[in-house]
């Protein structure tokens, strides 16, 4: 009797990459059926996961995994297409410019988050912050990320001051809760219901007193660490034309190569780059006038007068 095998010990070929299999390179890294041969440095620069992984301590005369294609480092939390759309980020043959969807960028998201990727996770933040995507779209990739949900407020402005309700399919993308907190926000923000009709349009609340309610209903901090109000996530512009803006104040930490430092404006009216000082050493009090002496401390005062004593002594 012939005891059919699992799909787990059949014998699965093996391919090269035809994209991420580098001759130079010092690493080799299997994904499902693919051989993929790259540089160390990018893995284990950032990521705690693959220092860990890449030395791991052997067996004496046992070469090291990822040191050649027989004797692979194998990975079994990601697929071939993620793991190569994850290498693009460092293999990018166009300097500092990244296009990608918003699902290519969902998935280089996942495996930055899952191996520990920092700068990764911050240029897919930034990314995203550029694509235009709808309110639901945008709410459901960063609540599926746990990513900051103070960058959704304009977000949530916008689907609250809509006249559409929330529909259906919408509510599925957003779920439950965030649902009905979108609805508790349409519902306070048009203010008391008192019995007659109710335009879709007529929302009461504006601005500052708006943000203030979405920020109540979604928990988000009103104040901040300085004791100012609260006005959003980096000034949470309401026009999608200001999201490019919004998104290089996230920190920019492009992975592939070191950033240079920017040089300051020698200019004393770039009051960004050379913002006023608050320090109270840096402030010069005017000078006393000739004569003045009298009026400062009573130190000085004294000195002041035993200086004139003398004086008349002498003459």
């Amino acid at each position: 009797m012939t005891i059919p095998q699992s799909p787990s010990t059949l014998t699965v070929p093996v391919m090269r990459h035809k994209s991420y299999f580098i001759h130079e390179a010092d690493v080799t890294i299997r994904v499902e059926s693919y051989i993929f041969r790259i540089h160390r440095f990018f893995l284990i620069r950032e990521s705690a996961y693959f220092r860990l992984r890449l030395s791991a301590p052997t067996l004496p005369g046992q070469d090291p995994p990822g040191s050649s294609e027989s004797n692979p480092l194998v990975l079994d939390d990601a697929t071939p297409d993620a793991f190569a759309c994850f290498l693009w980020v460092f293999y990018n043959p166009k300097y500092s410019v990244y296009n990608a969807t918003a699902e290519q960028w969902s998935s280089i998201l996942d495996l930055s988050q899952k191996w520990g990727f920092k700068d990764v996770e911050w240029l897919c933040i930034r990314e995203l912050e550029k694509l235009d995507l709808s309110p639901v779209d945008r709410i459901q990739i960063y609540q599926r990320f746990n990513l900051d949900d103070t960058l959704l407020l304009d977000c949530y402005e916008s689907l609250t001051t809509r006249d559409e309700p929330i529909g259906v399919d919408e509510g599925v993308k957003l779920g439950l809760r965030t649902s009905l907190q979108i609805a508790r926000a349409r519902e306070v923000s048009r203010g008391p219901d008192t019995g007659g009709p109710r335009t879709p349009s007529a929302v009461q609340l504006k601005g500052p007193d708006l943000r203030l309610l979405i920020s109540d209903i979604f928990q988000f901090p009103v104040t901040q660490s300085n004791g100012a109000a609260y006005t959003g996530p980096m000034t949470a512009p309401v026009k999608q034309s200001n999201r490019v803006d919004r998104a290089s104040a996230l920190p920019a930490t492009a992975p592939t190569t070191p950033s240079k430092p920017e040089a300051l404006s020698q200019n004393p009216s770039t009051s960004e780059k050379n913002p006023p000082s608050n320090d109270i050493t840096s402030v010069k009090a005017p000078l006393p006038k000739h004569g003045d002496v009298t009026k400062g401390n009573p130190w000085e005062r004294q000195n002041a007068m035993r200086r004139s004593g003398s004086s008349r002594t002498s003459n």
